[in-house]
């Protein structure tokens, strides 16, 4: 890349595109990356944002959910450190002779770490039945609920 010239990348990646196979983030459609790189002196500047829909299961209901991605991107490729180094200086290591930079693995670990760990589908999901397994957002279920712990006894007792 020449000095002062700057390139815009705007991809649109597919479900089940191989570059973010093995993450454990599934797309619910199309990710929208949108990045303009530039040179700052020696280093390369990458800033943009990947948007989309990531898929996961609420963690209360197990449905499935879709979970809005969002995140903005801001990367620095330093010459002359040692990708050992890179992380300790939140930076990725540019490749000294190179004529191309990959970018998918800096945007493949920026939309795993958008996805939240822990979806819910609504705040007030109420989960599954401790006893019997039923989803209680259709409704309560037949079991009567889960046995209460007696470890907590003492404390019912105080409530009474």
């Amino acid at each position: 890349m020449e000095r002062k010239k700057r390139l815009r990348i705007d991809e649109a990646v597919t479900v089940g595109d191989p570059r973010l196979a093995d993450t454990g983030a599934r797309l619910g459609g199309p990710l929208e990356v949108d990045l303009e790189v530039s040179t700052a002196g020696s280093d390369v500047l990458v800033r943009g944002r990947v948007r989309g829909e990531a898929e996961a299961e609420c963690r209360r209901c197990l449905r499935t959910v879709q979970v809005p991605l969002d995140e903005a991107v801001t990367l620095l490729y330093r010459t002359g450190v040692a990708p050992a180094d890179a992380e300790a200086e939140e930076v990725y290591a540019l490749p000294e002779r190179g004529r191309e930079l990959d970018l998918w693995p800096a945007v493949r670990e920026h939309v795993i770490l958008a996805a939240p760990e822990y979806p819910v589908c609504s705040e007030d999901c109420p989960g599954l039945c401790g006893r019997c397994g039923a989803d209680l957002t259709l409704g309560p279920c037949g079991c009567g609920g889960p046995e209460p712990d007696e470890r907590w006894a003492a404390l019912r007792e105080l409530g009474r």
